[in-house]
């Protein structure tokens, strides 16, 4: 429990933009939404009306920048190259993407307009079973078309890998089969960068036994 506690916290504060001595961190913005309560698992419908004050699922899609690395990308069509302008931050400065996972909202916007790489000098990190489960088990085409533009620069790691300096891959699957959550350190500082261990705090953080349906595994992911 203290560390989903430890995650969710390093996660709101990442969501606020944090800086610290060792350690700078921005939230990007893609998008904001509202979800279907239909989509909890496990939670009851007196439960939804107790943490739903207005019913309905607040959502945001964020990416997130640390120290030079960009963590997820957001949708396709989606605002993280802008956001990262907004910080002076150009695409072609992007050098290192690492992905938590693989559904579109996180890794739809390695996709540029025209089809062509958003980040054309990066270089794109994954979880090895995570492109496993969706290049080689499911053989997503979106999946293999994104990370096809990026082409003799995709790396794969295991759980628990230093996948660059100073940034540490944690096992968090569940939500899918390859999830990370990265663990950044530096001068004495940490952060974690959770992806979506969480969907929608103002009832997943109250009661950390409600999944979500977008989650292949909810009881691990749980």
């Amino acid at each position: 429990m203290f560390r989903l506690f430890a995650v969710v916290i390093a996660l709101l504060v990442m969501a606020q933009g944090a800086f610290a001595s060792g350690l700078e961190a921005v939230s990007l913005l893609d998008v904001q939404g509202e979800g279907d309560p239909a989509l909890l698992i496990g939670a009851t419908d007196e439960q939804k009306a107790q943490y739903l004050t207005d019913g309905k699922l607040h959502t945001q899609i964020l990416a997130f920048w640390v120290n030079g690395i960009l963590f997820d990308a957001g949708l396709k069509d989606g605002h993280i190259v802008a956001e990262l302008a907004k910080n002076g931050v150009k695409a072609e400065d992007v050098k290192t993407i690492l992905i938590t996972h693989l559904h579109g909202d996180h890794f739809g916007g390695l996709v540029g307009s025209e089809g062509k790489a958003a980040f054309p000098n990066a270089e794109v990190y994954v979880s090895r079973p995570e492109y496993d489960y969706w290049v080689k088990e499911l053989k997503n085409e979106a999946v293999i078309s994104a990370l096809g533009l990026y082409e003799g620069r995709v790396h794969l790691f295991a759980f628990g890998d230093e996948v660059v300096a100073g940034v540490r891959a944690m096992d968090t699957s569940g939500h899918t089969p390859g999830h990370v959550s990265y663990l950044v350190e530096k001068d004495g500082e940490t952060l974690i960068v959770a992806g979506d261990i969480m969907h929608f705090p103002e009832i997943q953080l109250p009661l950390p036994d409600v999944a979500v349906r977008y989650d292949v595994d909810p009881v691990k992911a749980v």
